[in-house]
């Protein structure tokens, strides 16, 4: 089992280091850390202010928003763990908040509020979206249950590591997809909109890569690459 989890992450590096950009350097943003299982919190979420550009837990897991504390407060838009991403909508969270697809690429296509299409459906938080267990939850879980370690291992060679389902928003979990083993991590290339917390500011969302946009060789991956502008 242990060979076959060192394989998986192996095929995880190889792929990290295939990573090749063009020649014109990347504009948009980077996630300033990993988020999620790898740190050792399954439900580490990096949340932003859209409005202000103010980056909560940006050093480490629950440092200025635990899990929990995000329902009640409207000073956060999204938030990403892992390849998922929440917004202060629904079980998330009490704000206006929510998302929108505006379908692939496109994303320079769009620039004032006054494109969005009038019957655009939007789709709040729920709690059917699924995170990577982190090693250390696991174990937790398993001990809280009384369950045996070796039937039920972190990770299974035919559908990869544990999960759990927590709220996050279902349009955005399409925005980057993951299968395997071996691991890939797949943008759709579609551009989103997320209104924020108070209803009154939209911003056009695009997740490019798993990885750094300005790293080609050596990035393992975590740090989104994405393209976010608000819409005036």
């Amino acid at each position: 089992m242990k060979a076959i989890q060192c394989l998986w992450l192996s095929c995880a590096m190889v792929l990290a280091s295939c990573v090749h950009y063009d020649a014109e350097p990347f504009n948009g943003k980077t996630l300033p850390r990993i988020t999620g299982y790898l740190t050792g919190v399954s439900n580490d979420w990096l949340y932003v202010n859209l409005r202000t550009g103010e980056v909560f837990n940006r050093y480490m897991p629950g440092s200025d928003i635990k899990e929990g504390e995000q329902h009640h407060r409207l000073d956060w838009d999204v938030a990403f763990c892992g390849y998922r991403l929440r917004t202060n909508s629904g079980t998330s969270g009490e704000g206006q908040g929510g998302a929108a697809d505006l379908g692939y690429g496109n994303y320079d296509k769009w620039q004032h509020v006054a494109q969005l299409p009038a019957g655009l459906q939007w789709t709040v938080d729920d709690h059917s979206v699924s995170i990577t267990y982190s090693r250390n939850d696991w174990n937790k879980y398993l001990i809280a249950h009384h369950l045996d370690f070796n039937e039920n291992p972190w990770f299974d060679p035919n559908r990869g590591p544990a999960t759990l389902k927590t709220d996050a928003n279902p349009l955005l979990s399409q925005a980057l997809t993951f299968s395997g083993p071996p691991p890939v991590y797949a943008p759709s290339f579609h551009t989103y909109v997320v209104r924020t917390a108070d209803g009154q500011h939209y911003f056009k969302l695009q997740i490019i890569s798993w990885f750094k946009g300005d790293v080609e060789l050596g990035d393992t991956g975590g740090q989104i690459s994405y393209y976010c502008d608000e819409l005036k």
